[in-house]
């Protein structure tokens, strides 16, 4: 009997060390105030996902290589949909802009998803970096934003966890795009913000 409980308890515990993989869904939300700090001006937003791979990272645990967590929808058509929301937010014409409008290329560089090392992950560190690049004529301006979070985590994250965790660290850091005075101000058309 106590063999048997033994046994059982040690598989329990093996299998608590293999996480298998995850997919999460990305949909980012900007934190704008409602205002017309745009004044109708149009911008073409276009999003891109330049990271080396389409997982953000592993979830950690023996089998690390194939336990990923990965997103479960297009990345950057996640972040196009939330910069456009935000700039129609304040004012701009981000939906229908035509084709003189302000470029803004909003480029996904990192967002890595790194658990402390063992077979029990309680600690998860998230790094990003993002890229904006507005451009009008031969007028650029650009600004990089950039986030590191370390969660602390009672339990292994399960998917829902690690999608909030990979949303907030995201809206953060397009929260503080879209509120950047003077990416606002050269958006709204001042060529020298």
């Amino acid at each position: 009997m106590l063999r048997a409980l033994t046994l059982t308890l040690l598989c329990a515990l093996a299998s608590a060390c293999a996480l298998s993989p995850q997919q999460i869904d990305v949909s980012p939300k900007a934190d704008v105030q409602t205002a017309n700090v745009g004044h109708n001006q149009p911008v073409q937003v276009i999003a891109v996902d330049s990271r080396d791979q389409q997982a953000f990272g592993t979830r950690g645990g023996v089998y690390k290589e194939t336990a990923l967590v990965r997103p479960a929808n297009d990345v950057k058509d996640a972040i196009a949909q939330a910069v456009r929301q935000g700039l129609q937010e304040q004012g701009f014409n981000a939906f229908n802009p035509g084709p003189d409008a302000t470029r803004l290329e909003v480029r996904l560089e990192q967002l890595d998803y790194i658990p402390e090392d063992g077979s029990v992950v309680n600690e998860v560190t998230l790094n990003l970096n993002l890229l904006a690049e507005a451009s009008r004529g031969d007028v650029i301006h650009t600004g990089t934003y950039k986030s590191s979070v370390v969660n602390d985590v009672p339990f292994t994250p399960s998917a829902g966890r690690n999608q909030k965790m990979v949303n907030d660290i995201l809206s953060g850091a397009l929260t503080r795009l879209l509120n950047d005075p003077k990416m606002q101000a050269f958006l709204a058309g001042n060529d020298n913000p």
